[in-house]
């Protein structure tokens, strides 16, 4: 897929970098935390079914209208935009 020409979201508008980098640092603990003791569902069942939609929502991506697409990327920027 990396040499195809099917289009994929921008991750670069995701803000990782803030001022809250205490709660990123519990975030990230946590996540740890659960890859270390669930490992073995992770990888057998969440990371293959998260790459899989990822991977075909790029396909119905152009097929999607405009308004629902715009709709969908807008609830991605708001939830990672900081609280001013």
């Amino acid at each position: 897929m990396m040499v195809s020409t099917v289009r994929y979201p921008s991750f670069k508008s995701l803000g990782l970098r803030s001022t809250s980098t205490f709660t990123k640092a519990i975030i990230a603990a946590l996540c740890i935390g659960l890859l270390v003791v669930l490992r073995n569902v992770i990888l057998i069942y969440v990371l293959p079914a998260f790459f899989t939609m990822y991977l075909v929502y790029g396909f119905i991506r152009p097929r999607i209208s405009r308004q629902v697409r715009r709709e969908i990327e807008e609830e991605d920027e708001d939830e990672t935009a900081p609280a001013a």
